[in-house]
């Protein structure tokens, strides 16, 4: 049996309920763009031993990707299928390239759902690239648990940070699915994991609204107006927006931050 390379950040899913689990959410997410008339595939980052993938290969096509190139000959040997396509590849020395149509795409020109028990130490990385990726149309991504919740955060929940802002502006929909033990892997991680899904939107975020909310909680103690302060009318616009100088990062919505990079703009 092959063992789990630590250098990878490998930890195996080998819990049949929560791997059901991923399987009935991507499902779910797979006819939610079938309604809407969107034909897709399915991207699998990571996919170790398999157990998740032979899953997926019951019903769709799966594209995946892994970087230890002991599993890739494995995975060769276990799924030699027209429908399976695996590159031995890091995903993250893939670079951002644009279409014909100079729409930005990632791991795949064609619209996609991501499903992935990521590993922990690249997951954010990701996630965030999944989510500029205009041809990602989805994903259902395993994480551990303290960063699942940053990016399903709300307003006013201690988790609420950059992560959850940006995430909201790219998305329909968020959906924290379920919590996930150690000792559903192999081998066993020191902390609990999370799966969840976001179903995005078509939105785009300009390069200087990623600079406003990384410097809006850059000092989660200090307030919006000092975190802000490099704005030179920033105590005017939170005037406009009836917004109190003494307000923290987290107590502000999705829609605030939005009114105010607007009103930078002017």
């Amino acid at each position: 049996m092959i063992k789990a390379n630590k250098k990878f950040g490998q930890n195996f899913l080998k819990d049949e309920a929560v791997l059901n689990k991923i399987i009935e959410s991507v499902s779910n997410m797979v006819n939610i763009f079938k309604n809407e008339e969107i034909s897709l595939d399915i991207i699998e980052i990571g996919p170790g031993l398999g157990d998740l993938s032979v899953k997926l290969l019951d019903s769709f096509s799966l594209i995946a990707y892994e970087i230890d190139k002991r599993l890739c000959k494995y995975l060769d040997d276990r799924f030699s299928k027209d429908n399976f396509i695996l590159h031995n590849k890091d995903v993250l020395s893939i670079e951002l390239s644009k279409d014909n149509k100079g729409r930005s795409f990632w791991l795949h020109n064609k619209p996609y759902i991501l499903v992935s028990n990521l590993p922990y130490y690249i997951a954010t990385r990701i996630i965030l690239n999944a989510l500029e990726d205009r041809m990602c149309v989805g994903m259902v991504v395993m994480t551990q648990k303290e960063v699942a919740y940053k990016f399903c955060a709300k307003p006013l929940d201690s988790d609420f940070c950059a992560i959850s802002v940006i995430t909201q502006s790219l998305s329909k929909e968020i959906e924290l699915i379920s919590i996930v033990p150690p000792s559903a892997f192999s081998p066993a991680p020191k902390v609990e994991s999370a799966v969840f899904g976001i179903r995005k939107n078509n939105n785009i975020l300009e390069k200087d609204f990623y600079d406003l909310i990384r410097k809006a909680f850059a000092s989660p103690r200090k307030t919006i107006y000092k975190n802000l302060s490099y704005i030179k009318n920033i105590e005017e616009i939170l005037e406009t927006l009836s917004i109190e100088k003494n307000t923290r990062a987290h107590q502000l919505n999705t829609s605030q931050y939005h009114q105010i990079f607007k009103l930078t703009r002017k």
